[in-house]
């Protein structure tokens, strides 16, 4: 799976958790009430007509409308609550306010919209004027409804993005969806090949990193391709997978910043806020690399030689992890007694065409996640060496991972098993996990 793919499974998940939050007092109908007398096994049917004009969206300029048709064929009335995330075709989140979005009842009650985020993905979310985010529709039997969805671009849209895909997908009712019939492409003006922003990691591989020896690495960010991204790229950088074995590692992370070595803010146990990437950030640019060294401190207790995962992600605005980059480097006690984990255990970092977003760095959840990603950004990676080592050998190693969330995924089922139980309590701020991994 590649790294844009994980990111983006991860953000769905999340954003579905917290819209399905929104509407845990919603009554659930059994599936096999609902599903009475309807072909295929579905009382209800979605579909998304095509864009009308049919134009491109230009950046703060005319939208684009779509209907949207729910069909009941059942012999009763069905529950029914939807949902349209959206996603750009390139390698930046899109930011607050740089969508436009609006949902009218055609044949439907009096309709209310607004757009929800969550973990920084786009979310499109339409109710009952009379009622509020909670609130789902009633469509009678073997009748349908109809909505008019108007999308289009706000001035803040990246430019490093292109097309937009929208989905109409359900969060509750027994809906058969087909893909090709509820989902609408948006093209964009001036259309664009995006490019890709990728992470590299870089190190000397050769001795283990020691008390009074420490590792010299180079983290780089390159992106290929036009436009830029609109806010600062954010990075955070943690050891969670270090198997602590209850001690204390006692690890630092310092950076060379404008000629001088400077510590690195940590902001949890083993976790690290590296100087952002600034705003504006394209291919002028050039590579940003930015020198760290990897290092223990008096208090570690390490006994034996181990191997130390590196992991970094980028985030932007409330965008979490969207892309990063995983190394390896091996520390060990100032005498080497008896291995712990022998680095020859650890399997060296592959090459591979698909590399994973590291799982393991807590997502923090968006402060808004009421009724509140981009395509097409393919992974790559350089030749990897050993698992890891300190500044004594030429050559360098390591991984890396582009960004880009990628293609929408329909939650209707996790939303239901959710509502079932009574939804997730909706969670706020940067939460950031401080714990040792296990």
């Amino acid at each position: 799976m590649t790294a844009r793919s994980v990111a983006a499974r991860r953000g769905r998940a999340v954003a579905a958790t917290a819209v399905v939050t929104a509407m845990a007092g919603v009554t659930l109908v059994p599936a096999a009430t609902m599903a009475a007398g309807a072909p295929g096994g579905h009382a209800l049917r979605m579909t998304l007509g095509a864009p009308s004009p049919g134009g491109p969206l230009v950046r703060g300029g005319a939208t684009e409308s779509m209907i949207l048709t729910v069909t009941n064929s059942s012999d009763r009335a069905q529950p029914f609550a939807a949902w349209l995330p959206g996603t750009p075709d390139g390698p930046s989140p899109v930011p607050k306010d740089s969508v436009v979005f609006d949902v009218s009842a055609v044949h439907a009650p009096p309709t209310r919209s607004a757009v929800g985020r969550q973990d920084g993905l786009f979310q499109g979310r339409f109710f009952p004027a009379a009622g509020n985010a909670a609130s789902s529709f009633s469509i009678p039997a073997k009748s349908a409804f109809t909505w008019k969805v108007t999308v289009g671009l706000g001035a803040s849209y990246p430019t490093a993005d292109g097309d937009f895909t929208l989905v109409a997908d359900a969060l509750l009712g027994d809906v058969g969806r087909d893909p090709a019939h509820s989902t609408a492409v948006l093209r964009t003006d001036p259309a664009i090949a995006p490019g890709r922003l990728t992470v590299v990691w870089e190190h000397k591989s050769g001795t283990v990193v020691r008390p009074g020896r420490r590792a010299e690495l180079v983290l780089r960010t390159t992106f290929t391709g036009p436009g830029e991204f609109p806010a600062e790229l954010t990075r955070t950088v943690a050891a969670h997978d270090f198997r602590r074995g209850g001690g204390d590692p006692d690890f630092v992370l310092e950076a060379e910043i404008d000629g001088r070595i400077v510590g690195v803010e940590e902001t949890g146990n083993g976790q690290w806020e590296l100087p952002a990437v600034a705003a504006g950030f394209g291919s002028a640019s050039g590579p940003q690399s930015l020198k760290l060294y990897f290092s223990l401190g008096d208090r570690s207790d390490i006994a034996g030689d181990t191997v130390v995962p590196l992991e970094v992600l980028y985030s932007m605005g409330d965008s979490w992890g969207f892309g990063g980059a995983e190394t390896r480097v091996t520390v060990g006690p100032a005498r080497p007694t008896t291995s712990t984990t022998s680095p020859s255990a650890e399997p060296p970092t592959p090459a591979s065409s698909t590399p994973t977003i590291p799982p393991s760095i807590s997502a923090p959840v968006a402060a808004t996640p009421s009724a509140s990603a981009s395509g097409s950004g393919s992974a790559a990676a350089v030749t990897a060496g050993a698992a890891g080592g300190a500044t004594d050998l030429p050559g360098a190693n390591g991984t890396l991972a582009a960004t880009g969330p990628g293609g929408p995924v329909r939650y209707g089922a996790l939303a239901a098993v959710l509502l079932a139980v009574g939804g997730a309590a909706a969670r706020s701020g940067r939460r950031r996990r401080t714990t040792a991994g296990g």
